[in-house]
């Protein structure tokens, strides 16, 4: 879970240095952050969706960084649990659309 944290806490300082960047275009701190963001979803076992990955992309304005690590943990077992947890199929049949 360090690593994720590490990982989270990479994710809230490029995005911040992301908006002071006077260039919002900027291909090599997109990237930068669409890699943080792959791997962040890789590390909690999650498709990389949209879905998973607004879960930590937005970052309301006024929240500290160790407020944002941990809101988003928690954000992403939440969702990781209902993703995976479902209730009306068999484990082959979840494992097969897998």
């Amino acid at each position: 879970m360090d690593y994720v944290e590490s990982l989270l806490e990479e994710y809230f300082e490029t995005s911040k240095f992301a908006e002071m960047e006077s260039y919002p275009q900027n291909k090599e701190l997109l990237e930068s952050l669409l890699s943080i963001e792959e791997e962040i979803c890789w590390e909690f076992n999650v498709p990389t969706t949209l879905k998973f990955r607004d879960l930590f992309r937005m970052i309301p304005m006024g929240l500290s960084k160790e407020e944002y690590v941990q809101t988003s943990i928690q954000n992403l077992s939440r969702e990781k649990t209902r993703y995976y947890y479902q209730p009306n199929k068999t484990v082959f049949e979840t494992f097969k659309a897998a």
